[in-house]
């Protein structure tokens, strides 16, 4: 009681009305995650494999968007540069993969918290943990790894433009062969 009074110097009567102002599936997380508070004691306490399991999942669906996002627009951005202007202004293959990947940097800055907002509202919540568990070496080992594993997925599903893009060997053997 002293922590609520002393964060927010709210009386009963104004928890109330915080209260009747969420929607029943808020006031559902609130009480699980006030009844795991309290099992907890204050919220510390052993965290399972599951649940570190499952907080890696929730930090990690994010970045399976981030990296489809990355990789598609740094390639479909890349190609398109190095087909239209690379030659105009001179630029080799790789400097017009680095420019895709700038557009690509710029454009992931201005969706961060678009396909955060988006994860969050799919999920119901972002985490499984108490703040003091989230807190934790152990726990924030196993959100970096959800992290990574997430990136490393949707860097591999934004890899999709390729199948789209026609190699340079591939139009030669077609320019070659009568119709």
């Amino acid at each position: 009681k002293q922590w609520y009074q002393r964060r927010v110097r709210a009386n009963e009567e104004t928890a109330k009305t915080f209260v009747d102002e969420l929607s029943r599936c808020e006031r559902e997380h609130l009480l699980a995650a006030l009844q795991n508070e309290h099992s907890n004691g204050n919220g510390a306490g052993s965290i399972t494999r599951k649940l570190l399991a499952l907080e890696a999942s929730y930090a990690g669906i994010p970045f399976i968007g981030f990296g489809f996002l990355d990789n598609t627009i740094m390639l479909c951005a890349g190609e398109y540069i190095d087909l239209k202007l690379g030659a105009t202004l001179g630029l080799s293959t790789l400097a017009a993969a680095a420019m895709g990947n700038l557009i690509s940097d710029v454009a992931g800055i201005g969706t961060a918290g678009t396909v955060e907002k988006s994860v969050k509202s799919f999920l119901g919540r972002s985490s499984v943990l108490t703040a003091v568990q989230r807190e934790s070496a152990i726990a924030h080992r196993w959100v970096f790894l959800g992290r990574c594993i997430g990136i490393c997925i949707g860097c591999i599903l934004g890899m999709w433009p390729l199948f789209l893009l026609k190699n340079e060997e591939e139009e030669e053997v077609a320019q070659d062969q009568p119709v």
